[in-house]
């Protein structure tokens, strides 16, 4: 889940560029913010999955180490 590269930052070093790079950079964070949320529900979700699986998993050790004892 690719986030999209931000702006160059302004730097107070680049007066004569630094309104638009402020402008530009600023105008992309909503969409960072949307990208970065996605990312976080696309993760969770893959956690939530991974537990579920070793849950699972350990379960059935459980039961045939209990089988087998």
């Amino acid at each position: 889940m690719p986030i999209s590269p931000l702006p160059t930052p302004p730097s107070s070093s680049d007066p004569a560029n630094f309104d638009p790079r402020a402008d530009a950079f600023l105008g992309a964070l909503p969409l960072f913010q949307t990208q970065a949320n996605a990312l976080e529900v696309n993760v969770n979700a893959k956690e939530a999955s991974t537990v579920a699986a070793v849950n699972t998993a350990l379960t059935a050790g459980l039961a045939n180490a209990a089988a087998n004892a």
